[in-house]
């Protein structure tokens, strides 16, 4: 009798534990096109990527500044408001990954409608809550009427963090 009691509370704790999502709520601000901070905690938008603060590409014949303006758009919509986030990971830079809301809107699926961000969803776990069929025709839509990095010629936000972590690991510095 004992052993089923403890059995019983085992799968309880372990449904109820699993049914639970940590959630951070709070003032947010903005760090680049898809990342942010609520109070001192680093937050990674789920399943979209975003061009690097540095990283350009050509828009009508002109360098195009894609990763200030991602970081723009974003700010325009979230800087110091309240957001919601819950957690669907931790990356390996020890950020929360999360769907996150901001008056009940996906912040992500509003950055890729934007143009401003495209998928990214190698790294989502398997449990993840997102509906990924709204995020691929928001994609497609931004692509279709080319809106933000849809109308310009920009590497992929995450080839283009691979060369420069390649090229500063064999950066030489003159003696």
């Amino acid at each position: 009798m004992r052993s089923a009691i403890l059995s019983l509370c085992y799968i309880l704790f372990t449904f109820a534990s699993a049914a639970v999502s940590s959630e951070i709520a709070g003032q947010a601000r903005v760090i680049d096109g898809d990342t942010f901070s609520i109070r001192k905690t680093r937050i990674r938008i789920a399943a979209i990527d975003a061009c690097e603060r540095d990283q350009t590409g050509v828009k009508r014949g002109q360098i195009w500044p894609c990763g200030i303006e991602a970081r723009r758009s974003l700010a325009k919509m979230i800087d110091g408001r309240h957001v919601r986030c819950v957690q669907i990971d931790t990356d390996q830079y020890r950020r929360l990954v999360g769907q996150c809301f901001i008056e009940g809107d996906d912040i992500g699926l509003r950055m890729v409608k934007l143009g401003q961000a495209v998928l990214l969803l190698r790294y989502l776990p398997a449990t993840h809550p997102l509906d990924l069929n709204e995020y691929r025709l928001a994609e497609a839509e931004a692509r279709r009427l080319r809106h933000g990095i849809w109308a310009a010629r920009v590497e992929p936000p995450w080839l283009y963090r691979r060369k420069a972590s390649r090229d500063a690991s064999h950066d030489v510095w003159p003696n």
